[in-house]
C-alpha cells in the first residue's frame, strides 16, 4: 500500500486560503471614501490660506432642509471638522478681523435664503463637538441658487485681486460666498450683525455693532460701570419687536427702539428706548420706555467678540442675552 503524502497539499491549501482573504481586502482597498478629505489652498501676496474639509456627496439624497437640517449647525463637510488656516491677518465677511492661525468653520442654515458662516477657536475636534463658547465671529453669507446640482460638495478660495479674495461653498442647488482680505491696517473693527426671531408667529431682531476684546479689560474699563452703555458699538443698537412684549413686569409695546445697558458691579439694567436714529448713538433718558432688572452669570471662557442671542423658551415666551468677556446678562420676555 502506497502512503506517500503529497508534498503539495499545505501549500496549496495556504494559496487558496490567502487569495480567498486577499479578495475582499482589495475591494475594500480600491473602494472610493464616500466623504473624501480634500483641500483648497489661496496665496495672496506670498501668505497661504487653506481650507481642509470632507466632501460628501448627494448620492441621490435630498441636502438642504433635509440631510443638513435648517436651524442646525451643521460642521460645513463631514467628519473631521473643517478647518481655516491663515498665515496672515485677515478681514472676512462684513468686516470681521481674523488674526494668523487655524480655526474652524461651520455654518448656520436658517432658510434657503438666509445662511450665517461660523469661525470658531478651537481646533483638532470631530465635526459633532461643536462648542458654541469658543466661537469667534458669527455672519451672514451671501447665498445663491444653482441651476445645475453640485454632486459632491465642494469649497473654494477664488482671488478677486492681488490682495483679495472671496471663500466659496456649493453643494446641490446652493452657492454660499463671503468675501476676504488681507487686512493692511491690523486694526479689528466692530462689524455690524443682525439676529431675527419668531415666536408666536411674530418676528423680534436686533441690529447691532460687534466689538472685540483684543486683549482689553472690558467691564468696569472699556465699558465702564455705572455709565449708560451704547450696548455695541458705533451706531445704536436697534431692536424691533411685531408684537406687544411683558418685559420684567413692563409692557412694550410693538414697534422699534434702542437698546442700552446700564452695568454696575451690583447688577445691570437693560434700558428699552423709542429714540432711534441711524448714525451716531443718541440716547434720551426722557425717551425711556423701562429700566429693566437684568440676570448675571459668569462664564466659564471668555466671550472674545461682543454677542447679542435671542431664543425661544416656549411657544410664547423667550429670553434675552448679552454675552462678553466672562460676562452674560439676560432677561425673559413673553409676546402678547
Amino acid at each position: 500500500m502506497n502512503t506517500r503524502r503529497s508534498t503539495f497539499s499545505i501549500p496549496i491549501l495556504s494559496l487558496i486560503l490567502f487569495l480567498l482573504l486577499r479578495d475582499p481586502l482589495l475591494h475594500a482597498q480600491q473602494r472610493p471614501l464616500l466623504s473624501p478629505r480634500d483641500s483648497t489652498i489661496l496665496y495672496l501676496q506670498g501668505k497661504k490660506l487653506v481650507v481642509d474639509y470632507g466632501r460628501p456627496s448627494m448620492r441621490g439624497r435630498r441636502i438642504m432642509g433635509e440631510l443638513v437640517p435648517w436651524n442646525k449647525i451643521w460642521r460645513t463637510g463631514a467628519n473631521e471638522a473643517t478647518t481655516f488656516r491663515v498665515d496672515t491677518s485677515i478681514i472676512i465677511g462684513p468686516g470681521v478681523p481674523l488674526q494668523r492661525g487655524a480655526y474652524t468653520l461651520w455654518t448656520l442654515p436658517l432658510s434657503e435664503t438666509s445662511w450665517k458662516l461660523i469661525i470658531n477657536k478651537e481646533t483638532g475636534q470631530w465635526g459633532t463637538n461643536y462648542h458654541e463658547s469658543q466661537d469667534y465671529a458669527r455672519f451672514d453669507l451671501k447665498v445663491e441658487k444653482l441651476e445645475s446640482p453640485v454632486e459632491q460638495f465642494t469649497i473654494t478660495l477664488d482671488s478677486t485681486g492681488k490682495n483679495s479674495g472671496v471663500l466659496k461653498m456649493a453643494w446641490e442647488h446652493t452657492l454660499l460666498s463671503t468675501p476676504f482680505m488681507i487686512n493692511e491696517k491690523r486694526i479689528p473693527p466692530s462689524p455690524r450683525d443682525s439676529l431675527e426671531i419668531t415666536i408666536a408667529g411674530k418676528k423680534l431682531s436686533v441690529n447691532y455693532g460687534r466689538p472685540y476684546m483684543r486683549g482689553r479689560r472690558i467691564f468696569g474699563n472699556v465699558v465702564p460701570y455705572n455709565s449708560v452703555w451704547r450696548t455695541g458699538a458705533n451706531a445704536a443698537t436697534a431692536f424691533t419687536t411685531e408684537a406687544d412684549l411683558a418685559i420684567g413686569g413692563v409692557t412694550v409695546p410693538k414697534g422699534k427702539y434702542s437698546l442700552w445697558t446700564l452695568p454696575s458691579e451690583k447688577g445691570w439694567k437693560l434700558i428699552i428706548n423709542k429714540k432711534w436714529v441711524p448714525g451716531a448713538p443718541q440716547y434720551d433718558e426722557k425717551e425711556n420706555v423701562a429700566r429693566i432688572d437684568m440676570k448675571r452669570d459668569s462664564l466659564s471662557a471668555p466671550v472674545e467678540q461682543f454677542t447679542i442671542a435671542l431664543q425661544s423658551l416656549g411657544k410664547d415666551t423667550g429670553i434675552l442675552k448679552l454675552l462678553w468677556e466672562r460676562t452674560e446678562v439676560s432677561v425673559d420676555f413673553k409676546v402678547k
